[in-house]
């Protein structure tokens, strides 16, 4: 079988669709979600679609330079969106940045009220700092750190359900199942890819059932 190489993965075959280049990981699904989302939400009407760039984090892909000419931080995702503001090439990096920029750019996943969008926005930063930055931590010292540091795994996985609380605590004020409340927005994008890839993959280490998180 032919080897597919990263040159062909990286290959744009359509200027006027939006590149994406991640990988499977939380941060790297929150874009490749969001962009499924406005395909569905879009799709019927003016044929949108994306383009999938696949990013072998696992062998430094991200750390090579044509890959930094896009992300300059050597991280996943990163979009190129060829038709950005004034019609000029934009690069988009940080999960949150991009969420925030497709729901702007396509009018989407973004209420237009301006205090549903201010909570939209605050909980969108949220995920994208806290959520992120401690459910990683809490993954590297539970699973991969080679030293196994009872404290670290402690403190973190504390956090973690300190964290996973502020979720649950929010759903229930309103009782609903979506962050801001009646809608989908990018601030739930921001936070479910966390807390699913918690569940899945340390699910015997968080064993505190989250009513609305997990109904």
């Amino acid at each position: 079988m032919e080897r597919i190489t990263k040159s062909d993965r990286f290959a744009i075959q359509n200027a006027d669709n939006i590149q994406l280049f991640s990988a499977s990981t939380p941060n790297g699904i929150k874009a490749a979600a969001c962009l499924e989302e406005i395909s569905l939400i879009r799709q019927v009407h003016d044929g949108f679609t994306y383009e999938p760039h696949s990013v072998d984090i696992r062998h430094g892909e991200s750390h090579q330079q044509d890959f930094k000419k896009i992300s300059p931080n050597g991280k996943i995702p990163a979009i190129i969106d060829f038709h950005g503001p004034e019609g000029k090439e934009v690069k988009v990096f940080e999960s949150g940045c991009i969420l925030l920029y497709l729901a702007e750019k396509y009018d989407v996943l973004i209420p237009k009220e301006p205090r549903q969008r201010v909570e939209t926005m605050k909980w969108l930063f949220w995920g994208s700092s806290s959520i992120s930055v401690q459910f990683k931590l809490f993954g590297f010292y539970y699973k991969y750190c080679p030293q196994g540091l009872p404290y670290c795994i402690a403190r973190y996985s504390k956090e973690c359900h300190r964290l996973l609380s502020v979720v649950e605590n929010q759903l229930q004020s309103h009782g609903m199942h979506w962050i801001v409340g009646e809608f989908y927005t990018i601030a739930d994008i921001s936070i479910w890819p966390w807390v699913y890839a918690l569940h899945e993959n340390y699910g015997d280490a968080i064993t505190v059932k989250y009513y609305y998180l997990t109904t």
